[in-house]
């Protein structure tokens, strides 16, 4: 509980002083948002002075990031000038999205990773582990930006995917089956970039994780009562290995 309790500290207090440079960064940095109106001949002088002073551009630091953290605790994250509104309802749905990419791509990749990379823990110095040793360390060296271009260049080619977006213009007069099956459409493509750029890494980490594991004692003497590979490996070798992975360093 204490050690929670210093790891939670130590978090905030990382989390503050990364906001406060953040803040400062961003207010000391030449110019603001309101900079770029003074080039458009029809909105006055005075007009740019009221708008600096309705959004509290004029007043000193401190007092622009103790609004801010008024603004935070009131759940809106500040405000945003181009989109005249609270950062929280521009963040959400952003948020949101990316959660969902994410989780299902990580998802998905370990459901790969983890027999993949067992398969090859017991092929090791075989054919088979020399196969996919080679096809990770091809996705490894592959640029990200190329294999999204390739990716980008499937879609469009082929007409299979889409190229852009979260849903369709008339995802809203769908039925919730076919909101589903529109979601996972457009989920295609940058969960595939995800999946190919993580596969690699996991499933080195899964084949480095069991060769341990089966070259340890314990496993070598239980197969040397006669406990049957497979039951070996899925009962006792993942176990220990999952053991081990999750041990805090």
């Amino acid at each position: 509980m204490r050690y929670l309790c210093r790891r939670v500290g130590h978090g905030l207090l990382v989390l503050a002083g990364v906001s406060v440079l953040s803040f400062a960064f961003t207010a000391l940095a030449p110019g603001d948002f309101l900079n770029d109106m003074k080039l458009d001949p029809r909105i006055s002088p005075e007009t740019i002075t009221g708008l600096r002073e309705r959004y509290g551009l004029d007043q000193p630091l401190p007092l622009k990031y103790l609004h801010w953290l008024q603004s935070v605790g009131r759940g809106e994250l500040g405000f945003s000038f181009a989109y005249n509104t609270p950062v929280a309802t521009l963040l959400w749905p952003r948020a949101r999205n990316t959660l969902l990419l994410t989780i299902t791509a990580s998802a998905i990749a370990w459901l790969i990773a983890v027999p993949v990379g067992a398969w090859s823990a017991t092929q090791q110095g075989r054919w088979g582990d020399r196969v996919c040793a080679g096809a990770t360390t091809a996705l490894l060296i592959v640029p990200e930006l190329l294999l999204g271009l390739a990716l980008l260049l499937f879609a469009a080619r082929t007409g299979y995917f889409p190229v852009g977006g979260m849903r369709s213009v008339r995802f809203v007069e769908l039925g919730p089956w076919d909101r589903l099956k529109d979601l996972a459409v457009h989920l295609v493509l940058p969960a595939s970039a995800l999946i190919l750029l993580n596969l690699p890494v996991l499933v080195r980490h899964v084949r480095s994780s069991l060769i341990e594991v089966l070259a340890s004692p314990f496993i070598q003497a239980a197969r040397a009562r006669g406990i049957p590979p497979r039951r070996l490996l899925f009962r006792d070798a993942f176990r220990a290995a999952a053991s081990r992975g999750s041990t805090p360093c």
